[in-house]
């Protein structure tokens, strides 16, 4: 697994890579749609850059999607560049709507925001992806906000979850202390499909044990993360 900084730089690639390949094909709707998905990692970029530059208005950029999917593909691209260039050198905690948060931490949300957007374009275009080792990062993204969901649903447990968790090598990845009550284990991907809102409970690999982290899965479709979801969601 690559560090987050560059699994960030191959992973954005990657997506760029799978649109200009089928963008000649795709119908007008489609391409609203993918070109709608980029505005929002467009914002999220821009949104890291004004923090990294000392901006006060870091949540100030605002979605459009007007345009050519060509060009949205571009301007997104700049946009993710800089960030990730920005976020590999800052060393102190960034301003974040949410509060500020490491630079490492926030590469991770970007990265988190980049599966979860791929995902959606994906499925517009009616195609597979293949993942690989880097969503360990969004994984641990996910495990580290894990009470973010519980926002509107009461208290989070006081206690750590365990999770067993399986990569797309086969690699086990384990968070959390082995004795702990509560446990979700499952395929990374099917983990990161689910706390990011792309796919239901019911068609992933993903077994919770324990009543607090059955009540999680149960909680987590109501989850808004602004850097995954908004009003095309």
């Amino acid at each position: 697994m690559q560090d987050v900084h560059s699994a960030l730089v191959t992973e954005a690639d990657a997506l760029a890579d799978l649109i200009r390949d089928h963008e000649g094909r795709v119908m007008l709707p489609v391409g609203r749609a993918i070109t709608g998905y980029l505005a929002e990692l467009t914002v999220v970029a821009r949104r890291i850059v004004l923090g990294v530059e000392g901006e006060e208005s870091a949540s100030a950029p605002r979605v459009t999607n007007a345009g050519m999917l060509g060009d949205a593909v571009l301007a997104w691209l700049s946009e993710h560049r800089k960030a990730t260039e920005l976020l590999a050198t800052a060393h102190e905690d960034i301003p974040w709507p949410g509060g500020p948060m490491r630079p490492s931490v926030l590469a991770a949300a970007l990265l988190t925001a980049l599966f979860a957007r791929g995902q959606d374009v994906a499925d517009v275009l009616g195609i597979p992806l293949r993942r690989n080792d880097e969503v360990g990062h969004v994984a641990y993204y996910g495990v580290r906000t894990r009470d973010e969901v519980y926002e509107g649903h009461g208290e989070p447990p006081s206690g750590w979850f365990r999770y067993e968790l399986v990569a797309p090598s086969g690699e086990r990845w384990e968070f959390g202390p082995a004795d702990a009550p509560d446990r979700i284990t499952g395929p990374a991907v099917d983990f990161c499909l689910l706390f990011t809102g792309r796919r239901a409970a019911a068609d992933l690999d993903v077994a919770a044990t324990g009543a607090e982290a059955v009540r999680w899965v149960e909680l987590v479709p109501a989850r808004r993360n602004p850097l995954w979801t908004s009003e095309l969601d």
